[in-house]
């Protein structure tokens, strides 16, 4: 039987990409490819929600993801409450398309003791799928005092994907990575997660916002993970082949 895996791509940011190119363009490039893009903008106390903040919803829109706003101190719910969401919602929506093809309707038209039994089933199921997350996090000067909340968010995430029933995949990207590059790949799929907090407590603050190249190597890694893994490609609406 062929395993179905969730491919996203959550991108945490304080501020508009301002080096490496368009981040829409990015992203429209991942859900192309089956890989949603979820974006968290941390706001500080005094932000209005300007520029880039339009740029962390355009690039979740064209993603095919989720965007919310939080402040630092809630990042770690918001990562954890946004990964369940989008599970929620992909496997809902494969079964919505599925309904339509053999029934003629959709999940809110069925009467309700069947809608219920559907739903109970997608709950059951989101905690079974296969998950391949890359999370990139911003590490651009601004992220200097937010730095430390960021990397808790992160372990923290880490930890409730790995209480899962379903097989839970992880990768961390900085970005921008040290010296002149645009990121650093802090922790891949095959790499062991028990360094992983070692790596992620080695990353600084400094530089400009490099989103678009750190989206592009997020779809590089999920890809060269899924091939070896020998993973079954599936994004919005395609489940069809799980089941036998």
């Amino acid at each position: 039987m062929k395993t179905a895996v969730l491919k996203q791509i959550i991108l945490v940011t304080d501020g508009q990409s301002n080096i490496g190119g368009d981040p829409v363009i990015s992203a429209k490039h991942a859900y192309n490819k089956n890989i949603i893009v979820n974006t968290i903008g941390i706001l500080n106390s005094e932000d209005s929600k300007d520029n880039a903040y339009d740029e962390v919803i355009n690039i979740a829109k064209a993603g095919g993801g989720h965007y919310e706003y939080t402040h630092i101190d809630y990042l770690y719910q918001t990562m954890k409450s946004m990964t369940i969401r989008t599970v929620n919602q992909t496997i809902q929506q494969a079964v919505n398309k599925q309904l339509k093809e053999i029934l003629g309707q959709g999940l809110e038209e069925i009467e309700p003791k069947s809608r219920g039994k559907l739903l109970n089933y997608i709950e059951e199921y989101s905690s079974e799928i296969e998950i391949s997350c890359c999370i990139l996090m911003d590490c651009s000067g601004s992220m200097s005092k937010k730095l430390d909340e960021a990397r808790y968010s992160v372990l923290d995430l880490v930890e409730s994907l790995s209480n899962r029933k379903g097989n839970a995949n992880v990768a961390l990207i900085a970005f921008p990575g040290r010296g002149t590059e645009s990121y650093e790949v802090v922790h891949n799929f095959n790499d062991d997660i028990n360094s992983l907090k070692a790596n992620l407590y080695e990353t600084k603050a400094s530089g400009g916002t490099p989103t678009a190249p750190a989206i592009e190597k997020a779809i590089s890694l999920i890809e060269e993970f899924c091939n070896n893994s020998s993973l079954l490609d599936r994004g919005y609406g395609e489940l069809e082949e799980c089941y036998g």
